[in-house]
């Protein structure tokens, strides 16, 4: 019996591609996130459910828990969900968050035909202004954007998110993905957090660190956007459960991992259930067979059956999210522009990379925790 090495490409943790030694699991801490829509995931709800609230901003309606039915907008809030507070139950914790103890409210915003209007995104972020001390809510995470090239306080997203951060409730935002494409609210906004993103290249070598494609640039009021970066690339996130995608997953990575004698004889019960092209039948060795299933195995960025490789800075800012509650767990006095202040003077810059793009530079977890546990002695020392 003859067994392949696995192709699988695996993605490493965010813990170890940060370098986070700290212990803190931001414990106490409650993350709104404001996306496209969710649904009930165990790296949420399992070994204790974490969800405080699932609010429907397209209908009107809150709800103890989000769907249970996986619809097409509910995967995108649900894979930043548990990149901001997601504990890797379904990966024995490999794939956690920062803040993998930390408790979320979720908001759906995206509408059935697939759009996401501004007045949906203004409808949430006021539903947060009227109801974050009713839910203990610290931060807010938007990976999603408006219509409107309006870089003016007036512009309502913005405004409502001055309102939100003047109440003491920490606002961070994704760039966007395109460094061609002028940024809009909410990565505008001068309050905000805005986070660009980095490519690591999945490695701890910090020598192969470039810069992902994200936007950039000064708003009209002077701030220079984004802040920080954070890795928005080969990150680990959750393939939702009972859909075609999860279970095309799992019958590719266990093909993936049988021997070479029996791959042939299991292949036809499966591949029904799969996207294989109908003519890895005609392979004349099992190498062929293993080709065309790596090849999907990539086409699908699969990593595990329940986990598949994202990217953008929609990803990228719920990192910084989770690093933030982190702050907030290790000192409570911390005040919106005093975490903003302590990513940035703990961030590293990436060298032989234009500042406009990278802002302060690379977050770095375990400086601003430390810095955050610093300042609260300061202000113990200060009653």
């Amino acid at each position: 019996m003859e067994f392949s090495l696995p192709t699988i490409f695996p993605a490493l943790s965010v813990q170890s591609r940060l370098r986070s030694t700290t212990e803190y699991s931001g414990k106490g801490i409650t993350i709104a996130l404001i996306d496209s829509g969710f649904v009930q995931h165990p790296d949420l709800m399992m070994p204790k459910n974490r969800i405080k609230l699932y609010y429907d901003a397209v209908e009107n309606v809150e709800q103890p828990l989000p769907p249970k039915k996986v619809e097409h907008y509910s995967w995108h809030g649900t894979m930043t969900a548990c990149t901001a507070a997601g504990n890797g139950y379904l990966s024995r914790n490999k794939y956690s968050s920062l803040a993998f103890d930390a408790e979320v409210v979720l908001i759906r915003t995206m509408h059935d035909a697939g759009d996401i209007p501004t007045s949906t995104i203004v409808k949430a972020l006021e539903w947060c202004l009227e109801n974050h001390k009713k839910y203990s809510i610290n931060i807010i995470n938007l990976s999603v954007y408006a219509d409107e090239l309006d870089h003016t306080l007036e512009h309502p997203v913005t405004a409502t998110i001055e309102k939100l951060v003047a109440n003491g409730v920490v606002v961070v935002a994704a760039a966007g993905n395109d460094s061609r494409i002028p940024m809009v609210p909410p990565a505008v906004s001068p309050s905000a957090i805005t986070v660009g993103g980095l490519d690591d290249k999945n490695s701890v070598n910090i020598k192969d660190d470039t810069l992902y494609n994200s936007s950039f640039g000064t708003t009209i009021h002077g701030s220079i956007k984004p802040e920080v970066i954070a890795p928005a690339i080969w990150l680990p996130a959750p393939i939702l459960l009972n859909t075609p995608t999860q279970r095309e997953a799992a019958i590719l990575c266990a093909l993936d991992a049988l021997p070479d004698d029996l791959l042939p004889v299991i292949l036809p019960d499966v591949i029904h259930s799969t996207n294989l092209p109908a003519n890895i039948f005609f392979a004349k060795e099992v190498k062929e067979i293993r080709t065309m299933i790596s090849q999907r195995l990539q086409q699908e960025k699969v990593i595990s059956p329940y986990y598949k490789h994202v990217d953008g800075t929609s990803f990228a800012a719920p990192i910084v999210c989770s690093i933030v509650a982190q702050m907030l767990e290790v000192n409570p006095f911390l005040m919106p522009q005093d975490i903003k202040e302590q990513l940035v003077l703990t961030s590293t810059q990436l060298p032989g990379f234009p500042l406009e793009r990278q802002g302060y530079g690379v977050v770095q977890p375990t400086l601003a925790v430390e810095k955050a546990v610093r300042s609260r002695k300061e202000v113990l020392i200060r009653l």
